[in-house]
């Protein structure tokens, strides 16, 4: 039995595949934790684990915790939360060319375009990259899709009139809230390492939140227009995590009769998979949901509306239709909802992509990380040595057991927020961290697929009030 502790990037798009994957582990004899990322320096001395599951190493510091936890017999695995970079320009970047990797023990990505850049670092060996696929992809097959909402369900949870046909519009507009941040923006990006490749873009890195928000203000106004030229329709903003909220609640607010606020909701903490398995149509903008969509065999539009926009990949947009005005948006929308099926083109550009990006849409590639993982504590049994500690350390491991990560939402969300349970924090965005509820709700709700006989029935993620009713209680 080995100890596996597993770091999550992001609750709302990577949490339930992570724990899917532990129960996985834990059908084999493992012991598997898990630790918001960030946090992983202060548990893993406590915990002493023998694998360390990553998200990346981008940050300074990462590299050599590596190597450290290495020479200490801890095997480090990458598992990437991003493996589809929309522009090219970041591709190298996103997969890690550059990054000192000379700490890892093995290193999944996605897919083999994503193997064959990293296979050029050279401070990896080739034998231990290893393409899974895409684990969170695995929620649209069998047995995962099982737990997916009906539109039924769906629409019934969201009070909307069930006659109706559903859009979705899934917003990814996250650089655009930084028009009023530059600083902390140029900062976040400085840290990362992608500063010089948004000057590349853009010509200045000051420049991208500012398109962002020219974009995102064009796509608003032909969002407004389509709920006046189809009024027997329902739709819905499903907003990114990293995005403002507030200014979407204004836009409702501010620019929409009140008889289409009926027809709209925010959604911010539904699932992605639950939202499109309900979906008639998706907008969305070079989003990776619009490769989720094709997954469920949905229309998808790409929304090139801004002249000027520069987000936006010919991949990522080869299998939808393309609105380059608000006539062109009009006429697509109009062509579904009669009826209108995918053209043969668009259904065959949407199969290369997916062999050529997804490696294998066949539900399995959680299994194949798992997989991976097994396969690296056969070839190497030692157990790892003592790992050094502070005091500082221990405390703070005790007090994200105890006490289920209070005082890093304090630091995050802010005290106020935190005592009032909402968890937005100072730019605005949705909470991206896990709580211990959380952890145990998607155990709950795998184990109806994995553990059937053994398992509590269905039960749907509690959703907020902006998710049941944001545009009526207004």
């Amino acid at each position: 039995m080995a100890k596996i502790l597993i770091s999550i990037d992001h609750k709302w798009r990577d949490l339930p595949g992570y724990v899917y994957a532990g129960l996985l582990l834990e059908q084999r004899g493992h012991q598997v934790q898990f630790v918001r990322n960030g946090l992983h320096p202060w548990v893993i001395p406590n915990l002493r684990p023998d694998v360390v599951v990553l998200v990346h190493l981008f940050e300074a510091s990462q590299p050599q915790l590596a190597k450290d936890l290495q020479d200490q017999g801890v095997k480090v695995v990458l598992m990437p939360t991003e493996g589809i970079p929309t522009l090219e320009q970041f591709r190298s970047f996103a997969v890690g060319k550059e990054c000192d990797l000379s700490g890892v023990d093995l290193h999944f990505v996605w897919n083999e375009p994503a193997a064959e850049i990293l296979s050029q670092n050279k401070t990896i060996d080739k034998k231990k990259i290893v393409v899974t696929g895409v684990p969170r992809f695995d929620f649209y097959r069998a047995p995962l899709s099982k737990l997916l909402l009906k539109k039924e369900e769906l629409v019934t949870r969201l009070e909307m009139n069930p006659a109706f046909p559903l859009i979705t519009f899934a917003t990814n507009f996250t650089h655009a809230g930084f028009v009023r941040n530059k600083d902390f923006f140029l900062r976040d990006a400085e840290r990362l390492g992608y500063k010089k490749i948004l000057e590349n873009i853009a010509g200045t890195a000051t420049e991208v939140p500012n398109k962002d928000f020219m974009s995102r203000q064009i796509c608003l106004e032909a969002f407004e227009r389509l709920l006046d030229n189809f009024e027997k329709v329902n739709f819905i903003l499903k907003l990114h995590p990293s995005e403002d909220q507030q200014h979407y609640r204004e836009f409702l607010q501010t620019r929409l009769s009140s008889e289409a606020r009926q027809r709209v909701r925010i959604i911010t903490q539904t699932y992605i998979w639950d939202i499109l398995n309900a979906t008639d149509l998706e907008l969305k903008r070079s989003c990776t949901t619009g490769i989720e969509s094709w997954m469920l065999g949905k229309p998808t539009v790409e929304m090139k509306l801004n002249p000027d926009e520069w987000y936006f990949s010919p991949e990522h947009a080869s299998g939808s239709d393309i609105a380059e005005s608000y006539d062109g948006l009009k006429s697509i929308v109009h062509y579904y909802l009669s009826g209108g099926q995918i053209r043969k083109e668009l259904q065959k550009a949407r199969d290369a992509f997916l062999n050529k990006w997804c490696y294998a849409t066949d539900g399995q590639s959680t299994l194949r990380m798992v997989e991976g993982i097994e396969a690296l504590l056969r070839s190497d049994q030692k157990r790892p040595g003592k790992i050094a500690q502070s005091t500082k350390s221990k405390l703070t491991h005790l007090g994200l057991a105890v006490g289920d990560h209070w005082l890093h939402d304090i630091k995050v969300y802010g005290l106020k927020n935190w005592m009032i349970g909402r968890y937005i924090d100072q730019l605005g965005r949705e909470d991206k961290f896990f709580h211990h509820r959380d952890i145990r709700l998607w155990r709950e709700r795998l184990k109806t697929v994995i553990h059937p006989s053994k398992s509590t029935p269905y039960q749907i993620i509690p959703s907020s009030v902006d998710d049941k009713c944001q545009a009526t209680a207004m």
